[in-house]
């Protein structure tokens, strides 16, 4: 599922949007959880992130900082 992340890194005050590749369980359970208000502390996850040629790399975000998730039609 290709969806579009919002987060908020730590080492600038500025959000960035990103495009992500995650199985569409995953983004519907994080999505879920962003809604609800979970608390994360530092919990982080490996979430595989498009580059501009089309490959995806692996980039770890930490839960608490991200902001919004939405799924994107093919």
């Amino acid at each position: 599922m290709i969806a579009r992340l919002t987060w908020q890194p730590d080492d600038t005050h500025l959000p960035e949007t990103l495009t992500v590749d995650m199985p569409a369980t995953g983004v519907s359970e994080l999505h879920s959880l962003l809604t609800a208000g979970a608390y994360f502390g530092d919990t982080v996850m490996w979430i595989p992130v498009r580059n501009d040629d089309g490959t995806y790399t692996p980039r770890l975000f930490r839960l608490a900082r991200i902001t919004a998730i939405e799924e994107q039609p093919r």
